[in-house]
């Protein structure tokens, strides 16, 4: 068995990964080939947990590595920790998990702990704040939380022990509660993640989250193949006009963002560009440059795309739209007809989030 080469002038850090998919996998493949020490938490049993080790065959930080422990157990994994967490929290999930992941740590959490969130939803750092604030948590002792506008690399896996890191992003976006706190999520995450960069503010940040935006219009014009179970890549074959109902979710979000006085708005040709260094004059090219793509297929009724991207994306960004007083006519249309097939309740609801107008003016 091969595993990665060892730097022994690295300073070795403790991280904890929480979440197994693919992006967590990735994660800890990641940092573990840094020679940092990773415990993997999987709130389902894991074959890692019987080997201790993740399979990278990409082209990104090709090998195996071992983690130092992976469970289901959190109290197992603090104690081989001295009975506490790592201090370095880094939690890949779906929108519906930060909820759960947030009663699960809750315990251990600390204000010396920094807590990066890899998640497509918006305000999912926001919501774990939430939750733990609901558990008796006060604000003064929450950890930094921090929320990014993309991941730092792409990446498919088995969710077993094999993940593919394809590429890195050319630069992703952060931000925590404040400034104070941004800075110490980008102190503490830098070296590892060197593509990291700070954002303004957790507003900014959520405003400038596209996933919804590119795959709920894809999802939404192959819904029949979708329903039938059918395995197919929504990406193939899809021509202008389909780019053209991306282009209008977004222009949507932007006109959201612009009333809420976002300064650093990043239109979605200019995400693709940043992101991944494609070029063109039209949506549709840069679309086409992005290699991982190619691979993307859809054949589970739950997948994220709508599970995930409708109730903890684009409703979200509704919320929004409703305290800036804009109309969104085409993203209330795209969650209207999404939610027909959904049929689960919206539950980020401005109540919810704890947001209002004169509360968002002062988070920008």
């Amino acid at each position: 068995m091969v595993f990665g080469s060892t730097n022994w002038h690295m300073v070795q850090t403790k991280y904890l990964v929480v979440g197994k998919g693919h992006i967590g996998l990735a994660t800890a493949a990641y940092l573990s080939n840094q020679e940092h020490t990773v415990y993997l938490f999987s709130r389902r049993s894991s074959i890692v947990a019987q080997t201790r080790t993740i399979h990278s065959i990409g082209l990104v930080s090709p090998g195996s590595y071992l983690v130092a422990a992976c469970s289901n157990n959190i109290y197992e994994l603090a104690a081989l920790n001295g009975g506490k967490l790592p201090l370095n929290v880094v939690i890949c999930c779906r929108g519906q998990d930060i909820e759960p992941y947030a009663r699960i740590l809750a315990e251990y959490v600390n204000p010396q702990m920094n807590v990066l969130v890899f998640c497509a939803s918006r305000f999912a750092g926001r919501v774990f704040c939430k939750v733990l604030q609901r558990l008796g948590i006060a604000k003064e002792l929450l950890p930094a939380v921090a929320d990014v506008n993309n991941i730092p690399f792409v990446s498919r896996g088995n969710m077993e022990d094999q993940i593919r890191i394809s590429t890195l992003t050319n630069k992703f976006f952060v931000a925590a509660q404040n400034r104070i706190m941004t800075n110490r999520i980008v102190s503490a995450y830098q070296a590892v993640f060197s593509n990291l960069c700070a954002a303004a503010s957790v507003l900014e940040i959520n405003l400038n989250k596209v996933n919804d935006i590119i795959h709920l219009p894809l999802l939404l014009v192959s819904l029949a193949r979708w329903e039938s179970g059918e395995d197919y890549n929504l990406y193939h074959n899809f021509g202008s006009r389909t780019v053209g109902l991306i282009d209008h979710l977004d222009s949507d979000r932007i006109a959201v963002g612009e009333a809420l006085g976002v300064l650093n708005l990043i239109d979605i040709k200019s995400h693709y560009q940043i992101a991944y260094g494609t070029t063109g004059s039209s949506l549709y090219e840069h679309i086409q440059q992005v290699g991982a793509y190619s691979n993307t297929t859809l054949c589970n009724p739950h997948h994220r795309y709508l599970v995930e991207d409708l109730p903890y994306g684009c409703f979200p960004l509704q919320v929004l739209a409703r305290l800036a007083g804009v109309e969104t006519p085409f993203l209330d249309s795209c969650i209207t007809i999404g939610n027909k097939f959904l049929d689960i309740p919206l539950e980020w609801n401005a109540e919810f989030l704890e947001l209002n107008r004169h509360q968002l003016s002062q988070e920008l």
